[in-house]
Parts: C-alpha cells; structure tokens; sequence
C-alpha cells in the first residue's frame, strides 16, 4: 500500500468502511478474484498497483450480467495510467488518498438514483442484452459516444471499452456486428474514424502483410532497379550494371559508362527475384496470413470494415430508462410445437372465460426464465439460434399434455399455459420439465451449466391476462438480479 494512503484520516477496517451511510469496500491484489459477494457494498475501492489485476477485476464488475455489479462506482487509488483503454474507461475516479472519499459521496449518491429509473423489463435477443448494459450504464454516467481505441489486446485493434469486455478477445469482431445492430435499430448513429481489415475467415485483424512469389508463394525474394541504357537500349536490372571496384555503373552490352541518369539512363521499374525458385517477375502478390486461425488471403479478399464513433440517438439516450423497442424480432414466432404472443393472449382469455363458467376446472400459468441462455446463443450463433429453440420448445412438449400451449416471448422467456391441473400438479410438472432442460443443455453443449428459474400461479379469472404473466414474469427477473 501507498505511504501516502496510510496516513488518512480515514481507514478501512478489514476492507470495509462506512462513510456517510455508504458502504465502501478495499479490493486489493490478494482479495482474490471472485467478486459475488460484494453485491451489497455502495461502492468499491480498488488497489491498482498492478495493471494487469486492476483490467481483470474491472472487466469482471463491468461484464456481469447484474446491474448491481455493472452498474457499481469503482474508484482506483495508487493507479499510475499505462494507456489501457479497458482500465482508463471503466472507473469512475482516481484517488490519491483515502481522505479524498468524501468528496465521492455525492458522486455516489447520484449514480444511484439515477440507477433506479433503469428500466428492467427482460430483453427479447442478444443484442438487446448488451446493448441495455452499454445504455444503462452511459444513462448513469450521462455519457453520449461510444468511442474506439487503439488496443493490443484486441483482435481488431481497437476496442469500444464498455461493449467489448462482454465478448472473449477471439469474438472482437461480434463486437462490430453488434454495434450494426444498434445503429439499424436507431440506437446510435455513426461518425468515421478509421478502417481495419479483417480476415475473412475468422474476423481477425492481426494480419502478417508479405509480398510473395507469384509461382511458388514465396517471400523469399529480392527486388531491384531496372534500368534502361538509352545509346543502345540494353535493359537489365542494376546487378548487371554493378562492378566490384567502383560506384560507376557500365553497360554489360556496350561497355560505356552510365553517367547522368535522365541523359544516359533511366529506372523505368522494379524487377523481382526470387530467391527460392529463381523466377524473375515484376509484379509480385500480396498476402495476409491471418496470426489467429493461419488462413493465408489475398489482400482484396479482406473484409473491409469501418472503424465509427457513436452517438446516441434520441431513442438511445431514451432506451435506459424506457426499454429498447425493436423494429422486429420474429425469431420465437415461428417455432413450431408455440404460438406466438398475440395468439397466446387470445388462448389465454378464452382460457379465463372457461374457467369461469366451471369453477371445477384449474388453469394454471408458468414461466420459465433461462437466465444465462443468451451466453449460450452467442456461442453457438445466429444461424444455430432457432434450431436450438425448437429443440427446447419440443422437449417441454414432451412433458406436458397436447392441451397445454408455449409461447416465447424471447429467448430467456417461456410462457405455458398449464390446463385442467392443479397447482401441486403444475408446480411438478415445470420442476420436472426445468431439471430435463438443463440436463439436455449440459450433455449437449460442452456441458454449458443453463441457469433457469421458474415460477407457476393459478390463472386467477378476474385479473387481465397480460397483468397477471406481467407481474409474474417480473417477480421472476427480479427474484434473480
């Protein structure tokens, strides 16, 4: 620790203090990594003596899922800036000494309130997952762009900070497609900055550039002038001009000295030699050996991509605090064994109107919520999402009877409507269906642990439908921030 941070006023007693009616916590380099346990704390202090400790535990606060972790202020003390975007942009002050945390109590205080008109509602997709992580966040820090910086670590070599330390180093450039997402969606809006080049089979922008051997795909080759002797019009490359005793060059055909470039001479061109398999050539090809997956491409094969500053739309600095709307996500609508929502809403009143006619029959409403199912979905891909649906839809299909209807909201969402059971009953039939979902997710993709919760209630027939799967699904969410 700091000298100068052991002679505060103010001190930490076993890495926790209360100021103010703020709970701080001191992260220091041998607290170890794990970070769950810090969800009640109002603020954390993190010791940044070691540059590459203070960019892990940065990353895990700012990647968690949890807005009481991605959302939390991080203050850095006896931090000395290495020029490391992901650090520079993800805390939220500096301090010198422990006595400067008053001065971030209302700092602190601000960043929670305007935490609380964060709009929670479930997202339908990926992209909209991430991209209200990135919006709450610049909601709270009352940020407007979204900038690019040049970065070693990435495999674009350039980083967006706040959006790319939720993908792995290789998946830089999903980050990109996201960010396409957003501005097709009107989120945010583009201002050119540079253009990278990226290998067109794995995305990669780590490129080795060689100039080859257009017979034999070498790069050991040499280049030299070619020159052209006017009085007698002998052309050759330089080498034939050379002597070992002196600079002066002399013709190989006529013997005379090249002495005035312009009046005896000229170097119209370049000649190449290879060196590996002698040809002799002019124009030689460009390569770009992709350092990540090895792929060797031509150059006008590369993938060109812009590299943008963004700024928020109006519906982006509108989206914290209202919800992202898109302007279509039909990916659920179709999967066959469910319906879709307006469907299932109609289903479901009818279902209401049954059950009040016969107070003997039982209906009854579950949710699934498959917490951590898009961490999943950007692994398997876009292509893959559907497919993988359709599997889930079949397997609850499976466990419930023909009668029974599914309709998914978005994929962390399923809704079931439970007919002619009980609550008991229901309450079976969704623990038995949630055990065999998460059993098939485990034994058929890379044992991936799918985090999944559920909650059923009686479809109470007095209450609007919508309310009812409203406040149930929200209960649900909530239960698991």
């Amino acid at each position: 620790m700091d000298p100068t941070a052991n002679k505060s006023r103010i001190e930490f007693q076993n890495n926790v203090l209360n100021y103010d009616n703020q709970l701080f916590y001191l992260f220091e380099s041998f607290s170890g990594l794990k970070i769950d346990h810090l969800v009640g704390y109002d603020a954390i202090v993190l010791e940044a003596n070691d540059p590459d400790f203070t960019r892990i535990i940065l990353k895990k606060f700012r990647s968690h899922s949890n807005s009481e972790f991605y959302l939390k202020p991080i203050f850095l003390i006896n931090y000395k800036s290495i020029n490391d975007p992901i650090v520079d942009q993800l805390h939220d002050g500096t301090l010198v000494s422990f006595d400067q945390i008053p001065e971030k109590i209302n700092d602190i205080q601000e960043l929670f309130v305007r935490s609380t008109h964060i709009d929670n509602s479930p997202s339908a997709s990926f992209e909209v997952l991430v991209m209200k992580k990135i919006l709450n966040y610049m909601y709270t820090r009352e940020l407007r762009s979204l900038k690019p910086y040049p970065d070693l670590h990435s495999a674009i070599g350039f980083t967006f900070p706040l959006l790319s330390i939720n993908f792995e180093t290789f998946e830089e450039g999903k980050v990109l497609e996201v960010l396409d997402w957003a501005q097709k969606e009107n989120l945010i809006w583009p201002d050119f900055h540079d253009r990278v080049y990226l290998c067109n089979s794995c995305g990669a922008g780590h490129l080795s550039y060689r100039e080859i051997c257009p017979s034999c795909n070498s790069a050991n080759m040499k280049s030299e002038d070619l020159v052209h002797h006017f009085p007698c019009g002998y052309i050759g490359p330089i080498s034939d001009f050379k002597n070992k005793v002196d600079s002066v060059l002399g013709c190989p055909k006529c013997n005379k000295a090249l002495r005035h470039i312009g009046v005896d001479y000229d170097k119209p061109s370049i000649i190449n030699h290879c060196l590996t398999c002698n040809e002799v050539f002019q124009d030689y090809i460009v390569k770009a050996l992709c350092l990540q997956c090895k792929s060797d491409s031509d150059v006008q094969y590369l993938v060109s991509k812009n590299i943008n500053i963004y700024r928020l739309t109006k519906k982006g600095r509108n989206a914290a605090t209202s919800g992202i709307i898109t302007s279509e996500y039909g990916g659920t609508d179709d999967v066959f064994g469910a319906v879709d929502y307006k469907t299932f809403n109609t289903m479901m009143h009818y279902e209401q109107e049954r059950i009040k006619s016969n107070k003997a029959l039982s209906t009854n409403i579950a949710v699934l919520h498959l917490e951590n199912v898009f961490d999943l979905l950007r692994k398997l891909g876009k292509s893959k999402e559907k497919a993988f649906i359709t599997e889930l839809v079949s397997l609850i299909r499976e466990n419930i009877t023909p009668a029974d209807f599914i309709n998914i909201s978005n994929p962390s969402l399923i809704s079931i409507c439970i007919n002619d059971a009980t609550l008991e009953e229901g309450l079976m039939m969704m623990q038995k269906v949630a055990d065999k979902m998460e059993e098939m997710v485990f034994n058929n993709f890379n044992k991936f642990q799918l985090i999944l919760h559920h909650k059923v209630a009686e479809l109470n027939k007095d209450i609007v439908f919508e309310k009812q799967v409203a406040e149930l699904t929200k209960a649900l969410t909530e239960q698991n921030d």
